[in-house]
């Protein structure tokens, strides 16, 4: 793991004391008999003072996938410039056309310049496509490229698929033994 690059950047010096602490979770359910189990808790979001990537060795893509709704835009805008901001990233890569874009070579490449206007318009500038991928070449796609950060944008049935893809691309590393693909 590496220093969180925030920890030296001016912009954010007050997030220092913001850092989610590894063990902090969050509960399902709120309220809770005195008497019931501990119950279900999840993992605090938020930044850590260590990440586990170097900037220079980033090479991300966004894509977006499913149906439309408002804010995709802003959201694509937000993870590019955060992670050009915040953390240095220089190499994002946006797919075209949703899932199928990774084997159809569509693609731009994202900048805080590109971006800088996007939130003002709808829909989303990387277009989407709903199912009818082919798992194994959104795979092959994403290791011949060098990514090694995805960032998927979509629904339920999107992030679906971006598990059946881990799975492959896990059973392709072969850190698995069986992938439903």
């Amino acid at each position: 793991s590496y220093p969180n690059p925030l920890q030296d950047n001016p912009a954010y010096s007050a997030v220092k004391q913001y850092f989610v602490n590894d063990d902090d979770t969050v509960t399902q359910k709120i309220v809770v008999h005195k008497d019931s189990p501990r119950g279900v808790h999840f993992r605090r979001a938020g930044p850590r003072q260590r990440v586990y990537f170097e900037s220079d060795e980033v090479h991300a893509c966004i894509v977006t996938c499913g149906g439309l709704c408002p804010g995709l835009n802003t959201v694509i805008r937000e993870i590019v410039c955060g992670l050009c901001h915040m953390y240095g990233v220089k190499k994002i890569l946006g797919i075209d056309g949703g899932y199928r874009g990774f084997y159809s070579k569509n693609t731009v490449t994202l900048t805080p310049k590109v971006v800088n206007d996007i939130h003002k318009r709808g829909g989303t500038v990387l277009g989407t496509s709903r199912g009818g991928h082919d798992t194994s070449k959104i795979v092959d796609s994403i290791q011949d490229r060098g990514i090694n950060q995805v960032y998927i944008l979509g629904g339920d049935g999107t992030q679906r698929g971006a598990a059946v893809i881990f799975e492959a691309d896990q059973y392709n590393q072969g850190l698995v033994k069986d992938a439903s693909i």
